[in-house]
């Protein structure tokens, strides 16, 4: 009989401080005791809701979840129809929360505001083969769709990204986010990244520059800044002094070379991108500002067809489809756009999100975003465009951009908004950008 494989829950030692919360260390014993003690009071079920919002108090009940047997449930976002769909595609299942949602017409666990602690907690192991997340996609290109992860696939995986950035040398360092840990990028990198490394995780997340220079400030060197790109933008425009941070991670859309340079010169560190998606978790990397190209990690192959790509692994369970059109090289490979990106108008090809990033370079433009229109009309559809650009009239947009693109790509209408429906992890929807356009529709030229 072939002998179960057992990992870890943490490669912490029981006097580390694995957490800051609410502005006090967290050993590795306390957090070992909290789980133990949490998992011994959760209800009878097979998979649970985890919606806790302070980041420790999510580890905590994502550990608790573990050490019981039963499953994370990663709903797309929070809106409680969302929350109610997943658990209903999970019948018995529950919701871990840290104060009661009245909204939610489900079963709620509420962590006590002072956690208990078992008196002798476990030595914490995890079988591998063990089901420990189903994590839903973000729904940017259609359906949210449940990816099954097991916990041995979720430690090979994160211990990839935690060599390629060399992670481990920032021992008793502090990993400070500002994403949610719901998304599979979260996830990754501020749970199991602390988890597995001698790294502490920040509870919190800060959202407006100065709340993140000031958390930043408040925590232990070496600081590692988990972000998006909308959220370095923000940091950058804001012009702050910042402190000295060891590195900072990227992901959820593309980075441009000039604001990974901005921000490597406003942090004095190197700006590192993630790509992966939901379904593979992170396979590659790069530093934007060295080049386009992006490295697979160690024991990662692509294979691509066509514009058709598989991503194969150690940690992932059988060849993926990934979403991207990729341009593979000696030296790693090129995003030229997700499969749902390509636009094709008037027989000439490009990339929505390279259009976006157009815009974006243009002073004075905040923030911006491509809708494809008509897209099964024989020219092949027509472009919208949202921008926030509170300086800027929309026409002075257009003559700006117009020298940036091919005619046929200058976006027709073009709507100047205060703010796009960006979700937790700086992504838009393609549905939000619809009712967006729904709202908007009425006059049809530059706003």
């Amino acid at each position: 009989m072939k002998q179960e494989t057992l990992l870890p829950l943490t490669l912490h030692a029981p006097q580390d401080i694995i957490a800051w919360h609410q502005g006090r260390p967290v050993r590795c014993a306390e957090f070992l005791a909290q789980a133990a003690a949490l998992a011994a009071t959760l209800p009878q079920a097979g998979h649970a809701v985890n919606l806790c919002e302070d980041r420790y108090l999510f580890m905590l009940a994502f550990a608790a979840l573990l050490l019981r047997g039963q499953v994370n449930l990663l709903p797309p976002n929070r809106a409680p129809r969302v929350v109610e769909e997943v658990a209903a595609a999970f019948p018995g299942s529950y919701c871990l929360v840290e104060r009661a949602h009245g909204e939610l017409a489900l079963p709620q666990h509420v962590l006590e505001p002072n956690l208990p602690s078992s008196p002798a907690a476990p030595l914490a192991l995890i079988p591998a083969a063990q089901l420990a997340v189903v994590i839903f996609t973000s729904g940017s290109t259609g359906t949210p769709r449940p990816h099954r992860k097991h916990w041995g696939d979720l430690v090979l995986g994160a211990m990839r990204t935690i060599d390629r950035f060399g992670l481990a040398r920032y021992t008793g360092g502090t990993i400070i986010a500002t994403v949610p840990p719901q998304h599979m990028y979260g996830l990754e990198s501020t749970i199991l990244f602390p988890l597995l490394s001698g790294l502490v995780v920040h509870g919190g997340r800060p959202f407006f520059p100065a709340d993140l220079r000031q958390t930043l400030i408040d925590v232990a060197q070496p600081r590692v800044l988990v972000t998006t790109p909308v959220h370095l933008r923000a940091c950058v425009a804001a012009e702050l002094r910042w402190p000295a941070t060891a590195q900072i991670i990227s992901a959820t859309a593309p980075l441009s070379a000039e604001l990974a340079a901005a921000a490597e010169q406003a942090f004095g560190c190197e700006v590192r991108e993630i790509y992966g998606c939901t379904e593979t978790g992170a396979i590659a990397s790069r530093r934007t500002v060295a080049g386009a190209s992006w490295q697979p990690y160690d024991g990662v192959q692509l294979h691509c067809v066509a514009d058709r790509c598989t991503a194969s692994a150690d940690f992932l369970r059988e060849p993926t489809p990934l979403n991207d059109v990729i341009d593979m090289h000696t030296d790693g490979f090129v995003l030229l756009g997700r499969d749902s990106d390509m636009v094709n108008i008037g027989g000439k090809r490009a990339s929505l999100g390279d259009l976006t990033q157009r815009l974006l370079a243009i002073p004075g433009v905040d923030d911006a975003a491509m809708l494809l229109l008509d897209a099964d009309s024989e020219r092949g559809g027509r472009l919208c465009a949202f921008v926030v650009a509170p300086q800027l009239s929309g026409q002075a947009v257009l003559d700006a951009l117009r020298p940036r693109l091919d005619e046929v790509f200058l976006p027709r209408p073009l709507y100047r908004v205060p703010r796009l429906p960006r979700n937790d992890t700086g992504k838009l929807p393609r549905s939000e950008l619809l009712a967006l356009l729904q709202r908007l529709r009425g006059d049809d030229g530059v706003q």
